[in-house]
């Protein structure tokens, strides 16, 4: 009898994690055979130009569904995920999906500092959100079992998929394509290319978002790089060993060069874009530029939008991988403390830790002051590269 009402029981519950996956799938649906069609945009309809495309409003909504399937699922366990995950991941998908759908979409195609706006949400905003939310546990509780054994274990237990995976998840890999992206689609001839093809544009905006999401699944990752503790007598305890396997994680100090490598690359591409004596992008003239803005004024605007928000963003993400950094070393001290011969003073607990504490401020130190001048000095040497351009041209 019991047998029978727990099943009974699971079938209800599979039922109802399964309601809001169908009612938010039916709003996406209806939301697409709403939207209005492409009218004229101008500057009394601009903010008003809401676009909902299948592409978008259906996967968004599924997968906010998922996630909160995955809430249900989870209600009762004992590690309780915070509410201010939840917070960033809603954040993170809404940056995605207003930067798509929202008027900053139609708006971005005649404005070039209202374009990178939408790629800082595209490629850092949403992204960052999402990574940091850590949602993989919820979002894998959500999926319905068939789907969750017929689809989702097969692809990741795949060896070719996750021979790619790997690849692309490479720090190097992973900063080259994020960096890289952008450096592309900023190129005249193909930015201007991607404003008056609505395919290659299309193409632009997922190549951005999937190179975030690879490059912050990175940075914020919660896999620990420090390696099992050895105890005395020379072997790991079965915790440690299963904890070593599963650790993959990047060391910290790599993860802060590959945000210290976009710095660069944002203060390289803003202050050349704010400096530069010719005007880059004709297509949005073209297309016909709102609000008033000249064709320089509006893509100096951009330049600084690269420039300072960029790095504004990776200083932010510098501060949580750092979070994180404190937080696993002082996970290594308890381990620590856990083995049998402990410092018996406070004397010789301070003297034990010295060595890493002090190898770790010296190289946070060197990192922050190498930041510092790299960054003046590329936008000193962009400064006078965009100024003797001007001179040449006059």
């Amino acid at each position: 009898m019991r047998r029978k009402d727990k099943s009974v029981s699971n079938r209800t519950f599979d039922l109802i994690i399964r309601i809001p996956i169908f009612i938010v799938s039916l709003c996406g649906m209806a939301a697409v055979a709403l939207a209005h069609g492409s009218e004229e945009i101008t500057e009394k309809n601009a903010w008003s130009d809401w676009i909902f495309t299948p592409d978008i409003v259906i996967p968004s909504a599924l997968i906010a569904a998922i996630y909160i399937s995955g809430m249900l699922r989870r209600r009762t366990a004992k590690l309780i995920v915070p509410w201010w995950r939840h917070v960033l991941f809603f954040a993170g998908l809404f940056s995605v999906f207003a930067a798509l759908q929202s008027p900053i979409d139609p708006i971005a195609e005649h404005l070039f500092f209202v374009h990178q706006i939408q790629h800082l949400m595209l490629r850092m905003i949403g992204p960052m959100l999402l990574a940091i939310s850590w949602p993989e546990g919820l979002l894998n509780a959500g999926l319905p079992t068939i789907i969750r054994k017929n689809v989702l274990v097969p692809v990741v237990t795949n060896n070719v998929m996750r021979a790619v995976f790997g690849i692309l998840a490479h720090p190097v890999i992973a900063t080259v394509l994020f960096i890289g992206v952008l450096y592309f689609w900023e190129i005249p001839k193909y930015h201007d290319m991607s404003l008056l093809n609505e395919n290659i544009h299309y193409l632009m905006h997922m190549t951005m978002l999937l190179a975030g999401l690879v490059f912050f699944w990175r940075i914020f990752d919660r896999r620990s790089p420090i390696p099992a503790v050895v105890h005395e007598n020379g072997r790991m305890s079965t915790h440690d060993s299963e904890r070593h396997a599963r650790s993959k994680g990047l060391r910290y100090g790599v993860r802060l060069m590959m945000l210290w490598l976009v710095i660069l690359s944002n203060i390289l591409l803003g202050s050349l874009t704010t400096f530069k004596s010719t005007l880059l992008y004709p297509a949005y003239t073209k297309m016909g530029r709102l609000f008033g803005y000249t064709a320089y004024g509006d893509e100096q605007i951009g330049g600084i939008i690269i420039w300072i928000f960029g790095t504004m963003m990776c200083l932010v993400a510098i501060l949580i991988v750092l979070q994180l950094w404190g937080r696993s070393e002082r996970y290594r001290e308890e381990r620590r403390n856990a083995q049998p011969i402990l410092p018996t003073t406070g004397a010789a607990m301070v003297a034990r830790t010295r060595p890493q504490n002090r190898a770790m401020a010296i190289g946070l130190s060197a990192f922050v002051f190498t930041v510092f001048f790299a960054a003046i000095l590329v936008g000193v040497l962009s400064y006078f590269a965009g100024s003797a351009a001007f001179s040449s041209v006059n």
